[in-house]
């Protein structure tokens, strides 16, 4: 029951999900009312009742404990030492609402989201570390994915790319451009990267921008580019290969609101389908404003595509016997089907797929985001 009590005095009651969909035989009639109530109610302590707050620096109270998503790119070990010098560990998850809460905080990262390719574009091998990279054209070559809600926050873009000659301008890498609402991230344009916002009326008239320019990112050559909304500052950033090259202050107000479109593009300037020629690699959001630190490490070319984020669950000293960081056992499970499988039988370490929530056994050398959890 959520209950809340109104400026005018009275009270309102709510009933949650829960109560919405119990059973008619675990409701009884509440005595000299016209209302039922759950027929079994039992008091629960902090630990059983997960209790959750939102505290500073982006730590969150789940129950008794405090758990943070770290951007940063560690292997399973460097994650546990670094989670241990702040006092904490790695996350270990003891029931169903905490991997529930930590799948939550996984939304904040959506990793190489490509849906559907159009017209010749393709994924193909390419000299960047003898992997494969989305390649378009710059003909009528492109891609879309399925829209994510992160416009309204704050919110980082990443991505290698690679501008093959002739380099067309513009060379979008990521946004829609289209009337009312108008978003994009440019790779290439008069030379410069570029990162852009429009808000329009009903009736076309531009309401507010951001069109921020900077860097000078190099063809035929792979570069990183990265940009920032800081939405609590009112500012955003143009990172090209680790280095702020253009920071700018948004409109006085200045409150993007989320879009209504189901899809965003990948290398299309919609208005005018201009497309661009060159390669993409490792497309991120990050839903949140990463620091000048957090994309420098994420430029790190060991940091390889990535599905999960670390957890504490590993099976380190023996083979198939999973414990948590503190040696305890697992009371709880999340496998993803047919996992743990120890390929090619040196996955000792666990992530949480970004996808699901559900559990993954992978090389500790691989560099994943991570959870810390504190004592509260």
């Amino acid at each position: 029951m959520n209950v809340r009590r109104l400026p005018n005095g009275w009270v309102t009651c709510e009933l949650n999900n829960s109560s919405k969909t119990a059973d008619q035989q675990n409701l009884i009639l509440s005595p000299g009312t016209q209302y039922h109530q759950l027929a079994e109610v039992e008091r629960c302590t902090v630990d059983q009742c997960i209790y959750k707050d939102a505290l500073p620096d982006d730590w969150y109270r789940v129950g008794s404990k405090l758990f943070k998503l770290f951007h940063d790119r560690k292997t399973w070990g460097q994650a546990r030492q670094f989670c241990q010098s702040i006092g904490g560990d790695l996350l270990s998850i003891n029931q169903e609402d905490e991997n529930k809460f930590a799948f939550q905080l996984l939304n904040q990262i959506k990793p190489n989201i490509a849906g559907t390719l159009f017209n010749g574009a393709r994924y193909k091998e390419e000299s960047f570390r003898s992997a494969k990279a989305l390649y378009l054209d710059g003909l009528f070559a492109y891609a879309t994915t399925p829209a994510v809600n992160f416009l309204s926050i704050s919110f980082t873009l990443v991505s290698w790319v690679k501008l093959e000659d002739p380099v067309r301008s513009p060379s979008t890498i990521y946004g829609y451009w289209k009337n009312p609402n108008l978003f994009r991230f440019t790779a290439f344009l008069g030379d410069k990267l570029q990162f852009e916002f429009q808000n329009h009326d009903a009736q076309g008239g531009l309401l507010n921008k951001i069109d921020i320019r900077g860097g000078n990112p190099n063809k035929e050559i792979w570069f990183h580019a990265a940009a920032v909304w800081d939405k609590s500052m009112n500012k955003a950033y143009l990172y090209l290969n680790g280095t702020e090259v253009r920071t700018s202050n948004g409109p006085s107000g200045f409150d993007p609101t989320e879009f209504k479109y189901t899809f965003y593009d990948i290398g299309l300037k919609r208005d005018a389908n201009d497309t661009m020629k060159g390669y993409l690699r490792n497309l991120m959001i990050v839903r949140s404003a990463l620091t000048g630190e957090e994309i420098l490490r994420m430029k790190d070319l060991n940091n390889e595509a990535f599905a999960g984020a670390w957890i504490g669950l590993n099976d380190l000293r023996t083979e198939g016997d999973y414990h948590w960081p503190d040696g305890s056992q697992v009371t709880y499970e999340k496998w993803h089907p047919n996992e743990p499988n120890n390929a090619y039988e040196y996955q000792n370490c666990v992530q949480m797929r970004i996808s699901d929530g559900t559990w993954d056994d992978a090389s500790c050398g691989k560099r994943l985001p991570f959870l810390c959890e504190k004592k509260h």
